[in-house]
């Protein structure tokens, strides 16, 4: 580890942007300092989950090179949910997140970030949950058996609204390989990360994404790029140190029009003022 604080320093490929190669991605990570990449991959195509004997020998090496593949989807759960009203999306979805399991498996990843189920007005919301409660079962079998740990990520999906739901899906399975990925950013419009981080405690927690919020009433609301928001980033690190959490912490920002290596040095120095606040209270920061 690069600090001392017991917290590792990922980068979300989908910070770079689209039309950045597979190797560059690597590359970019180390000019950064990161200290591994998450990897986003789409269900056809060149390095996708359904990828090639060689693709897969080709993401092998460059994890092994110094920059070990922290996370990947599993599955595509915006356009196939494991837990769709309708059962063709569901099969699906079930089969694109299986895929993503054997693909982990064979490249030395160990958790994947895992989205459930979708509530929309088409999709009841006790439907879904009693679904994506069934579908979960079925494929953390699988999990369980490859190693593979299945990260729940609170998303605006309506069906994960309160850390207490957070807590009662995971502990439904009572299993290392189903834990949470928390999101802070995503917590921002109706409420706190530091009361989310206290209520999951560090052993539910499996990774955590940065991200940044804007909650200025009457005026913008929305994701921004880190320390420009209302996170209060000391109380949430704290908060993350007093529940015992270590590991990893990723950056989930939209991409900028900058030049990419600029700003990768620049996404790792806001990277590393949050975790200098890990331990350390005071007020929020804003620049």
């Amino acid at each position: 580890m690069s600090n001392e604080t017991g917290l590792r320093k990922g980068l979300r490929d989908g910070c770079l942007g689209g039309g950045v190669s597979m190797a560059e991605r690597f590359r970019l990570a180390h000019v950064g300092g990161f200290e591994g990449i998450e990897l986003t991959l789409p269900a056809e195509g060149k390095f996708s989950l359904r990828a090639t004997e060689a693709e897969r020998a080709e993401l092998k090496r460059l994890a092994e090179d110094g920059m070990p593949i922290l996370c990947m989807n599993a599955g595509i759960p915006w356009e196939y949910s494991p837990a769709a009203i309708r059962d063709d999306v569901s099969r699906k979805g079930q089969d694109l997140v299986r895929q993503s399991i054997d693909l982990a498996v064979d490249i030395g990843v160990d958790t994947l970030l895992y989205i459930p189920g979708i509530v929309t007005a088409d999709q009841p919301f006790a439907q879904v949950w009693d679904k994506a409660q069934a579908v979960t079962e079925m494929l953390l079998a699988q999990a369980a058996d490859a190693r593979v740990t299945l990260a729940v990520e609170n998303v605006w999906n309506a069906l994960i609204l309160s850390p207490r739901d957070m807590v009662d899906f995971v502990d439904k399975f009572d299993s290392p390989y189903l834990r949470a990925y928390f999101d802070i950013g995503n917590v921002m419009q109706f409420g706190f990360p530091q009361h989310w981080i206290e209520a999951l405690e560090g052993a539910r927690i499996a990774r955590v994404h940065a991200k940044d919020f804007v909650v200025n009433p009457g005026g913008r609301l929305g994701f921004t790029q880190l320390l420009h928001g209302d996170v209060d980033w000391p109380a949430t690190m704290t908060a993350l140190r007093q529940v015992g959490y270590v590991g990893w912490i990723t950056p989930e920002v939209d991409p900028s029009t900058a030049d990419l290596e600029d700003w990768i040095l620049e996404l790792s120095s806001a990277m590393d003022s949050i975790i200098g606040y890990y331990g350390i209270q005071g007020p929020p920061m804003h620049v």
